[in-house]
């Protein structure tokens, strides 16, 4: 006698609860669970919508990077930060000791696989759900459909940006299966149509069933999600590590392989492309830069502790309300953390970070004029430097920041915020903390992390018409100048002609160039976007080979400080690290799986 679905509710929401551990394709990895089929399981609305929910917590979080990261943001294996804790996985990607056997982010390929095998999993099975009066009407069962097509792309566009050209898998294999175990790497550029196509099938039933997505389906997909994902895939794929131009490095130039994770050619028009669709995304009028307040906090560190953000959050991960963010980033003992004791200060950002960030006049610190005092060099910054990063003197909740030193031959005490017998670099993560609560009282919070926002769509679309058009000044409506000038205006800082004329610099490609980049790495400093720009831009090389630490120095009057920037790292990046090496273990799995250039390809009986 079959089991009714209704005995098994207890059973279901146990398994449910622990699919952080599982893919939600756990739940089916058999054709059948004793009298329990599949079928059975996906016809009710509620089941299905479980499943579709479990899905989502594959989603990227932030502060969760798969491996022994403890704690480390993807920054940490930038020249933005510097992990404190010496085991930490970002220290394996910044010395060079990683190889296809033992990738700091393999387990990628598994956990976005599982993921993707899940979602084939419902769609599979998608036709026996059924309506059911006060749960869910066919319209409630297309925009979750519609949901799992997309989240499939965004899947294959994670593995994309990690891998190059991976298989494409649209229905469920059975782990023993020989298509499973044959199946070859899809060429980049097939890759990239592959996600492009899911993500229109996916907007045209976002659009058919109409939902109201700003008042009920905040961080869920809709149609807006699908069009920013669309403008960050070609933007990604017409950037010079995967759109190669003739001045760039061209080290795989003659690999006959280089199609699997990179166009052979490169093409002018995939920049215009990519505008156009990030054009569709800022044109549906539905987003904004969220220019709210609260407290003595600015609008930029507003929105990162605030959860309704749907102004500017096109697609946040939605976590609970949380206090970690002031235990795993405030130093040791500054304060205790209620019900964590004290903190453990992982992430770090380095004075190459703190560096970037221009006076608040636009001109950058080193030039004359520029007001930048080396006795005060906090002072009169980019107000994002505040938002983002503690420094010596800073105050939190009443309390003084203390990261400066002694002479070595001193006898006076130390700062107390100064770090020996573990990396340091002078600076702690303030961002996402909320500066107006105290985390020894009883309070939380709201703790979203925003995988797509709409800073990043301005940015990219003015890279994106920037490197289509030689000369700025010819883009439509002074569009690319507008969007940068709409991101630092919310930040306080001068628009990109006044930036340009205090700076003496003219409005050329290059120079715009350079401004978008930098751009980029202030305003999302600790949001993992450093990681994969820096190697898009294929600029490696040129910036990730060494960090830096701000050596203060007390004098012992006790009044005088002494400023030094001093070497703390040198760090190893080569060509091939621009994308990350398939798992040899999977390559032993199939052997019909090409290599990445610079990677060993031999397989492993």
């Amino acid at each position: 006698m079959r089991i009714k679905l209704y005995t098994i509710f207890g059973l279901m929401l146990s398994l449910i609860a622990l699919s952080s551990c599982l893919d939600a394709s756990s739940l089916m990895d058999k054709e059948d669970v004793g009298d329990l089929y599949e079928k059975d399981v996906f016809e009710d609305p509620t089941y299905a919508r479980y499943f579709v929910n479990d899905i989502y917590y594959s989603l990227p979080k932030g502060a969760e990077v798969p491996g022994a990261w403890y704690g480390a943001y993807l920054d940490c294996a930038t020249d933005n930060g510097e992990a404190r804790h010496l085991d930490s996985d970002a220290h394996r990607f910044n010395n060079g000791n990683w190889n296809a056997e033992s990738v700091p982010l393999g387990s990628i390929w598994s956990k976005y696989y599982a993921a993707i095998r899940a979602c084939n999993k419902f769609l599979e099975n998608y036709d026996y759900i059924e309506e059911r009066d006060g749960v869910a009407t066919r319209t409630d069962l297309e925009y979750l459909r519609a949901q799992v097509i997309f989240l499939r792309a965004f899947f294959y566009a994670e593995l994309l940006k990690h891998f190059g050209g991976v298989p494409l898998l649209d229905k469920t294999l059975h782990f023993g299966s020989s298509d499973l175990k044959e199946a070859k790497r899809a060429t980049f550029s097939e890759c990239v149509e592959y996600i492009l196509k899911e993500c229109d099938d996916a907007i045209a039933i976002f659009r058919s069933v109409n939902q109201d997505w700003a008042s009920n389906n905040f961080g869920r997909a809709n149609d807006g999600v699908a069009l920013a994902l669309k403008g960050k895939v070609l933007t990604m794929a017409a950037s010079p590590l995967f759109n190669r131009p003739d001045n760039y490095p061209q080290y795989d130039s003659e690999d006959s392989n280089k199609a699997f994770w990179r166009y052979p050619n490169y093409d002018k028009e995939r920049w215009n492309n990519a505008a156009k669709a990030l054009k569709a995304v800022i044109d549906l009028g539905r987003y904004d830069l969220y220019k709210k307040t609260n407290g003595t906090k600015s609008s930029y560190e507003t929105y990162f502790v605030t959860r309704n953000t749907v102004e500017e959050s096109i697609f946040p991960f939605l976590k609970g309300p949380t206090i970690d963010i002031y235990y795993q980033n405030l130093p040791f003992n500054f304060l205790l953390v209620r019900g964590k004791g004290g903190p453990v200060c992982y992430n770090l950002p380095t004075q190459d970070l703190v560096a970037s960030y221009e006076m608040a006049n636009g001109m950058l610190p080193e030039q004359e004029g520029s007001g930048f005092r080396p006795l005060h060099p906090f002072s009169g910054r980019d107000p994002r430097l505040d938002a983002t990063i503690w420094y010596d003197e800073a105050t939190f909740c009443d309390i003084e920041f203390q990261t400066w030193r002694r002479d070595i031959d001193s006898e006076k005490p130390w700062g107390k915020d100064y770090i020996r017998g573990y990396s340091r670099t002078g600076f702690f993560l303030k961002k996402f903390m909320d500066k107006d609560l105290n985390p020894t009282n009883n309070v939380t919070v709201p703790n979203s992390y925003p995988i797509i926002r709409y800073a990043d769509i301005l940015l990219l679309y003015a890279e994106a018409l920037n490197e289509y058009y030689d000369d700025p000044s010819s883009a439509p409506d002074d569009a690319i100048c507008w969007a940068i000038s709409e991101v630092r205006a919310r930040a306080g800082m001068p628009d990109v002609r006044t930036t340009f004329a205090n700076r003496g610099w003219a409005l050329t490609q290059g120079n715009v160039r350079k401004l978008i980049q930098n751009e980029r790495r202030v305003e999302f400093a600790f949001e993992e976007h450093r990681f994969w720009d820096v190697r898009r831009w294929m600029i490696g090389k040129e910036t990730q080979r060494s960090v830096h630490e701000q050596d203060i120095i007390l004098k012992e009057d006790n009044k005088t400080k002494e400023y030094n920037v001093t070497e703390i790292e040198k760090r190893s990046y080569e060509d091939r690290m621009n994308l990350m090496p398939l798992p040899q273990s999977e390559i032993n799995k199939n052997k019909n799986l090409v290599q990445n250039w610079g990677w060993s390809p031999r397989v492993v009986d």
